[in-house]
C-alpha cells in the first residue's frame, strides 16, 4: 500500500485536503472519486531518498528557530501563509529558503501544514510531521510547534555534546592510523631488506606484519576494487531491507541490544512517546484517538507497532498500563508509574514526569560517554601500536643480542 496526498473539492464546493492509502495512483483516484470529490491534485507521499544521506544534513538549530518563530507568529493571530512568507528571508541558506517557499506554496494551495511538510521529507521528519498533525487536530498548533522547537534544540545540543565527546577519540584514531601507515610504508620495507641481507630468522609477530605489508603493497588495490562492488551492492540491499517493516524492527532491536547506545535509543523513544501522548491527553483527546494519532507521528517501527497493539488492547477493554507491555519496550518502572496514574486519574501528570525523567537520563548518559570511550580507545590503540612497534623492533633486539 502507498500513501497519497490529495487536494480536491467536495460536493458542497469546499476545498479539502487529506491522505489516502491505495495500491497505486489509479486506485487512489477511484477511491476518492467514489466519495464524490473533484480532484485538483494527488501526489504520492515521498520517502527520504538514499541520496539525502550524502547531502549536508538539515541543521537542528535552523529548524528550531524557524519552528519557534512560526509558532509565535501563529499565536499572535498571523495567518499561516503570511507567517511563512515573512519567515522566508530570514531562514538562512538558499536551500532552506526554497524549502520554506515550497511549504508556503503548498499551504496557499490548500494543504494543511503537516501535509505540506510531508511533501518535503528531506527537511521535515516523521516525528515533526506527526507532532504538527497532533497540534492541528487538537487546535494547539502553536504549542505543538513550540514543543517541536524544544525537541530540535535538545537534539542539536545532544549531537553537539556527542561530537565534542568524540573529538578526542577521533584524534587518537587519526594519529594511530598515521603511525600504522608510516610503519607499513617506510619502516617495514627497510627492515625487511635488512633482515634478508643478514639472514635473520623473523619472530612470528614480525613475519605476520611483513606478510600483511606485502599483501597490502601487492594486492591492496586489487582487493579494494574487488570488494567495492559487493560492498556497494550490500549497502543498497541493506537500505531497501531497512525500508521494510521487518527490516526496521530487526535493526531497531539490534540498536536496543547494543551497549550504552541501546539505552540512549530507548530513552529517546520513551521521551518521544510520553511527551506526544501527554500532549494529546492534556488537550482533551480521547485515549484511543490519541494513540491513533501517536502511531502516525512515530518514526520508530518498533514503537509504532507497540502503539498499534495498544490501540487494539484498549479497544478490547484492557487497562492502558497492561497494554504497554508489548515487545517488552517499556521498563517496569514506567509501567508501574502509568498504572498508578491510571488508577489515580492523573495519567497526564505521570506522562509528563516520565518525559522529564527520560530527558534527564539522556543527558546523564551523554555525560558518561567521554569517561567510557577515552580509556577504551586508549587501551585499544595502545595495544595495536605496541604490537606494531614490538613486531618491528624485536628482530633488531634479537640480532643485537646474538653478538
Amino acid at each position: 500500500m502507498q500513501e497519497f496526498l490529495f487536494l480536491g473539492i467536495d460536493p458542497a464546493g469546499r476545498k479539502v485536503s487529506g491522505e489516502v492509502e491505495a495500491q497505486d495512483k489509479k486506485k487512489a483516484i477511484a477511491k476518492l472519486q467514489a466519495q464524490s470529490l473533484t480532484l485538483l491534485e494527488i501526489t504520492p507521499v515521498k520517502e527520504k531518498h538514499w541520496i539525502f544521506l550524502f547531502l549536508q544534513p538539515v541543521k537542528g538549530q535552523i529548524l528550531a528557530l524557524f519552528i519557534r518563530q512560526l509558532g509565535v507568529m501563529l499565536a499572535s493571530g498571523i495567518p499561516m501563509a503570511g507567517a511563512l512568507r515573512s519567515l522566508v528571508p530570514n531562514t538562512g541558506p538558499k536551500r532552506y529558503k526554497k524549502a520554506i517557499e515550497r511549504l508556503c506554496h503548498d499551504v496557499e494551495t490548500g494543504y494543511s501544514l503537516s501535509q505540506a511538510m510531508r511533501r518535503s521529507p528531506e527537511f521535515f521528519n516523521e516525528f515533526m510531521v506527526g507532532s504538527v498533525r497532533i497540534g492541528e487536530h487538537t487546535g494547539t498548533l502553536d504549542v505543538a510547534l513550540s514543543e517541536c522547537a524544544d525537541y530540535y534544540e535538545r537534539e542539536y545540543t545532544y549531537s553537539r555534546k556527542l561530537k565534542s565527546a568524540l573529538i578526542y577519540p577521533c584524534v587518537l584514531f587519526s594519529a594511530a592510523g598515521a603511525l600504522v601507515f608510516f610503519i607499513f610504508t617506510f619502516m617495514i620495507p627497510k627492515f625487511v631488506g635488512l633482515f634478508v641481507d643478514l639472514q635473520v630468522e623473523l619472530p612470528a609477530s614480525t613475519q605476520l606484519l611483513v606478510d600483511a605489508a606485502y599483501f597490502v603493497e601487492t594486492y591492496g588495490m586489487v582487493a579494494l576494487f574487488t570488494l567495492s562492488g559487493p560492498i556497494i551492492a550490500f549497502g543498497f540491499l541493506l537500505h531497501h531491507w531497512l525500508k521494510t517493516g521487518s527490516g526496521k524492527m530487526t535493526f531497531e532491536r539490534m540498536l536496543l541490544a547494543t551497549p550504552w547506545y541501546g539505552k540512549q535509543v530507548r530513552f529517546r523513544m520513551m521521551s518521544q512517546y510520553f511527551r506526544a501522548l501527554g500532549t494529546l491527553l492534556g488537550s482533551g483527546v480521547p485515549l484511543v484517538t490519541s494513540l491513533k494519532l501517536l502511531e502516525r507521528s512515530l518514526d520508530r517501527e518498533l514503537l509504532r507497532r507497540t502503539v498499534s497493539h495498544q490501540i487494539r488492547d484498549v479497544k478490547q477493554g484492557k487497562h492502558f498500563a497492561r497494554s504497554m507491555n508489548v515487545y517488552k519496550m517499556f521498563p517496569p518502572m514506567a509501567l508501574e508509574m502509568i498504572h498508578v496514574g491510571e488508577e489515580s486519574g492523573k495519567i497526564e501528570q505521570m506522562l509528563r514526569r516520565m518525559t522529564d525523567y527520560y530527558d534527564e537520563e539522556m543527558v546523564r548518559g551523554l555525560a558518561t560517554i567521554g569517561k567510557m570511550v577515552e580509556p577504551v580507545v586508549l587501551c585499544g590503540l595502545g595495544s595495536i601500536v605496541a604490537f606494531l612497534l614490538l613486531a618491528a623492533f624485536q628482530p633488531i633486539y634479537q640480532l643485537a643480542g646474538s653478538f
